[in-house]
């Protein structure tokens, strides 16, 4: 290697490593402003060596069981709603990637048109509620984002990447579309189902929209809609000048962080499982086709 390319070398590592290091500061200040006296954080600031630690924020987040009822329902939701999301997806795209299926051009225009046009938040409401009948159940966490377009996309055009010969010598030796579906196509889009699973589980994790519209029931509320009406109860009593934990100031910037800490849990244990296939399934996906 000459003494240009290992410059580049040098040059690219050390943008990296600060890049790294920009990213990573915010976060382990998330931590300690969230683990640090209200008091402490409103005289001094943010500080990565604070005065006074205190749990006061957590305890008030995780006073009760509330907070524990709506992480079950936010797990629940994201499994259950990205299985049958990788479920519907995956049959859909390869329908429209077949090359054999009469009305596939048709099938995708239909996919198509709700990634330009809507018919509005009212009509939307009216059809969930009045017709699917799904206010107030589990059901109206998942069903009205179970499929995304952008997603069937990009899923069809991986599946299209993959090799025609797969698929005609499995037929030739007797495979039925299912049978290839499942036991060719499947174990060869990895990438892209890791992918789009992580995509699905973003979307049913940090919604809480679904639960403002069609949700009265308090048991069950998820994770992220329990907080936004955790965080509606501090600014009102902050107000109002009401606290009743212990503590002289009540922990409201305190517990903005301590949110994002419980929030962002889960999906920080599980990217590092689909990491290896995330750019490989993105790139091939959005490419191909």
């Amino acid at each position: 290697m000459n003494n240009n390319g290992k410059v580049s070398q040098v040059i690219f590592h050390v943008i990296a490593i600060a890049f790294c290091i920009f990213t990573t500061i915010p976060f382990i200040l998330t931590i300690i402003v969230s683990l640090t006296d209200e008091n402490s954080v409103v005289k001094h600031g943010y500080r990565f060596i604070p005065e006074q630690f205190s749990f006061d924020a957590y305890r008030l987040i995780f006073s009760g069981s509330s907070i524990l009822n709506a992480y079950s329902i936010s797990i629940v939701v994201t499994v259950l709603g990205t299985a049958l999301s990788l479920l519907v997806t995956t049959m859909l795209a390869y329908t429209i990637a077949a090359p054999k299926v009469k009305y596939r051009n048709f099938i995708a225009l239909c996919v198509f048109i709700p990634m330009i046009f809507n018919a509005g938040l009212v009509p939307w409401y009216i059809f969930i509620t009045k017709y699917l009948h799904l206010k107030d159940s589990i059901l109206a966490l998942i069903l009205p984002i179970l499929v995304s377009p952008f997603n069937v996309f990009l899923v069809r055009n991986y599946f299209r990447s993959l090799p025609p010969a797969l698929i005609e010598s499995a037929e030739i030796e007797g495979a039925n579309p299912l049978y290839i579906f499942w036991r060719i196509i499947i174990p060869l889009s990895a990438p892209i189902i890791a992918t789009i699973a992580l995509f699905y589980s973003l979307a049913y994790w940090n919604d809480w929209n679904l639960a403002l519209w069609l949700i009265d029931s308090r048991e069950l509320y998820p994770l992220q809609f329990m907080l936004f009406k955790i965080q509606s109860m501090i600014n009102y009593m902050s107000s109002q000048g009401s606290y009743g934990v212990g503590s002289s100031t009540l922990p409201s910037i305190t517990a903005q962080m301590a949110m994002v800490l419980v929030t962002i849990g889960p999906i920080i244990l599980i990217y590092p499982f689909i990491q290896k296939y995330f750019i490989k399934g993105i790139m091939i996906g959005a490419v191909k086709g």
